[in-house]
């Protein structure tokens, strides 16, 4: 039986509350550092692309 867990997190910006529902799924099958490893590439890639700059110039 896959158990999903929820918690709730409330951030106040400015004169507006917004309350965000985090959900862990342990049946899920990437580690942590996977999906680190996929967001930290994804914004290198991303921020190559910006700068219009060839990535064997760039230090990553």
């Amino acid at each position: 039986m896959n158990e999903t867990k929820a918690t709730v997190s409330e951030y106040h910006i400015g004169h507006t509350i917004y309350r965000v529902k985090t959900v862990f799924n342990p049946a899920f099958r990437q580690s942590l550092s996977d999906i680190l490893a996929r967001l930290i590439t994804a914004d290198c890639v991303k921020m190559l692309g910006d700068n219009e700059q060839e990535q064997d110039k760039q230090a990553v």
